[in-house]
């Protein structure tokens, strides 16, 4: 690969993605600015990353940054284009991207389950232990306490009868 990127982040003002890049063949730090030409604050964010990483004139360069990222950078164009501060736009970002374990996921509809499954995909993949991580151990043996109270569910206690 010709070139690792090092640091992405937006300019609001004009509106642009700022790649730090290493460029590996003349062992250099540079930038790239990637203007955003046609992005309202009606548009889709997924949509305006996936065409900015295939573009023919940038996809070298962005190789090493995803496509989450990318979102990211325009979702918080897109809020500051409707006048949130980025604090908010920020706090409302983490707060969308976050799984609430007292959340019923019964109650959602197919769109949000799927982004919930995405979220927790990314959350396993990130905290995975592999093999040739230098902290694995393949048999984890873990002693749980007895002396404790053990909580009992509903569908423990229920009887065969009953169903």
């Amino acid at each position: 690969m010709a070139f690792s990127a090092q640091k992405c982040g937006i300019c609001f003002q004009p509106p642009s993605i700022i790649l730090i890049y290493r460029d590996n063949i003349q062992e250099k730090t540079r930038q790239r600015i990637m203007p955003v030409r046609n992005f309202s604050r009606f548009s889709d964010c997924s949509r305006a990353a996936e065409q900015l990483k295939n573009n023919p004139r940038h996809k070298p360069y962005l190789e090493g940054v995803s496509l989450h990222q990318l979102e990211k950078l325009y979702s918080l164009l897109r809020d500051h284009l409707e006048g949130q501060s980025l604090s908010e736009s920020l706090g409302r970002y983490h707060h969308e991207h976050t799984i609430d374990p007292e959340e019923d996921m019964n109650k959602l509809d197919d769109k949000e389950l799927a982004k919930r499954k995405s979220i927790m995909d990314e959350l396993f993949e990130k905290n995975r232990k592999r093999r040739d991580d230098p902290d694995f151990v393949y048999n984890v043996e873990v002693d749980f306490p007895q002396d404790e109270h053990l909580e009992s569910c509903a569908w423990d206690t229920e009887s065969d009868e009953e169903m």
